[in-house]
This record gives C-alpha cells, sequence and structure tokens, in this order.
C-alpha cells in the first residue's frame, strides 16, 4: 500500500470513530449521581445537628420522681418489703420500706445522671441498696440469715408452698391495669418505668408469679401524683428488719402461706 492509500485510510478510520452529536453528549447521569449524593451529605449533617440542638431524652430525669411497685417471690412465698435504704440520702434509685421503689435521680444532685435515662434499672436498685444482689441466675436478699437462690436450686416445703428445681424469673406489668409480661435475658437491665410494677420471682418452671402486694400503694402513690402535681413519696422510712431469736436480721413474710398458695394456685400459665 503506497503511503498515501494509507494515509486516506487512517483519515477514514478517525472519522467514523463517532458522531460529533456523541462527541457533544454530557454525562447526564454521572451528574446526576453527584447531586443525590451532596443532598443526600447535606440531610445527614441537618439531621445531626438536630440531634445535637434536641436529643430525645429517656426518662426519668432529675425532675422527675417516679414510683414502681416491687415485690420478691422465693418458692411460693411473697416476701416481706424492703426496709428503707440506710443509704437514702446518697442513692437516686430507693425505697421508702413500703413496697415501692422510688425512682428520684434529683436527690442525689452531685450525681443524678448516675440514676438516669438507661441507668434507672432494676440491675441499679439491687446495687444501690446494701446486701441486695441480684443476677441474670440467682437472687439474695438483704440480710445475714438470707441465703444465694441460684438457678437449679430446689425449692423445698421450708422455703414455700412450691417444690421443684427452682429459676429465676421476672414478671413486669407496664401500669397496674396492664397485663404481665416475663422477662426474658438479663433481669438486671429492666428499665424502670413511672406507675410499673415488677415481682422477682425464684419459682419452678411455670409457676405464676404474683403481682406485687404493693399494687394498692402504687395506685396511692399515683392518685396523689397526679393531685399534687409531684409523684415526691410521703412515706417515711420504716425499722431495720426485724431481729430474729438467733440474733440474725429476718425479712417478714407478707402473709404467710395461705397468700402464697392462693396466688400460685394455677401452677402453670395457660
Amino acid at each position: 500500500m503506497s503511503r498515501g492509500s494509507f494515509g486516506r485510510s487512517v483519515a477514514r478510520a478517525a472519522a467514523s470513530g463517532g458522531s460529533r452529536s456523541y462527541r457533544a453528549r454530557r454525562p447526564v447521569a454521572w451528574y446526576a449521581a453527584m447531586v443525590l449524593i451532596v443532598v443526600a451529605g447535606i440531610g445527614l449533617i441537618v439531621y445531626s445537628r438536630n440531634e445535637l440542638l434536641y436529643p430525645v431524652t429517656v426518662g426519668p430525669t432529675a425532675t422527675d420522681n417516679w414510683q414502681v411497685a416491687f415485690a420478691v417471690d422465693l418458692c411460693g412465698t411473697v416476701q416481706g418489703d424492703l426496709p428503707a435504704n440506710s443509704n437514702l440520702t446518697s442513692v437516686g434509685i430507693r425505697t421508702f420500706g413500703n413496697g415501692l421503689i422510688d425512682v428520684d435521680p434529683g436527690a442525689v444532685s452531685t450525681n443524678a445522671a448516675a440514676f438516669e435515662g438507661k441507668n434507672a434499672t432494676l440491675g441499679k436498685f439491687a446495687s444501690s441498696y446494701p446486701g441486695f444482689t441480684l443476677t441474670s441466675t440467682s437472687i439474695r436478699l438483704p440480710g445475714k440469715s438470707s441465703r444465694t437462690w441460684k438457678d437449679g436450686d430446689a425449692c423445698t416445703t421450708a422455703a414455700g408452698p412450691l417444690h421443684g428445681a427452682g429459676k429465676l424469673e421476672v414478671e413486669t406489668w407496664s401500669s397496674p391495669s396492664a397485663r404481665g409480661v416475663l422477662v426474658t435475658g438479663d433481669p438486671t437491665s429492666v428499665h424502670l418505668d413511672n406507675g410499673e410494677m415488677i415481682t422477682v420471682a425464684f419459682v419452678p418452671a411455670g409457676a405464676v408469679v404474683p403481682e406485687p402486694p404493693s399494687k394498692s400503694a402504687l395506685l396511692q402513690a399515683l392518685g396523689s401524683a397526679s393531685t399534687s402535681g409531684t409523684a415526691k413519696s410521703s412515706s417515711t422510712p420504716s425499722k431495720a428488719p426485724s431481729t430474729g431469736a438467733s440474733g440474725k436480721s429476718v425479712l417478714p413474710s407478707v402473709s404467710g402461706a395461705s397468700r402464697a398458695t392462693s396466688a400460685h394456685a394455677a401452677a402453670k400459665k395457660g
């Protein structure tokens, strides 16, 4: 092929490489993608700023004072109310000995945050009460004569009317009129809410977990709060635990075997 013929072939190939309209076409899809990315970025910035300026508050706060009915059932015997905290002035989740958990973070002005929001849990109440131990599988009430009940320990006649291998269970009622819900998972992480009822039970599997006997006290406290506009407890600290013949501190039962038997007569949940 002569040099002139080769040059003409190259020119024709270059000319056929694309039309002028194709070469001038703009990458519209690319620009659209860039616009979407910029808009999404601006949206995320605005959302993040709004979250910082107006954070979602999970109660309770230092200005709240909530009441929660609480009870412990060991082998079918509902235990007596825990006496008032011996450290009332240094904790924001405590009891006055009336069967209610008093959730009042503001009572501890120097460390209210430790009892606010997500920190207001059943586990926090237990750890704030001297001598009270609660884990996902065991419970120990305060008192020198008390014992630690662990999953698998046997409920005997001496302990209560229910017999068999026991298991730690926690049932909650979101309000005095609500149906109970059995807690799954670690009971220490149960969040305390105003008007809630909680029973911690060490009972054989399938046993009915009763409502706290302090339900009436909770209703009274909630009624007083709605009337006065505050939920501050008017209860005074109760006396220390009674002392048995051995000189050891013990917690009394609420009403003996008769109440426990009636509370657990169903034996199995429907």
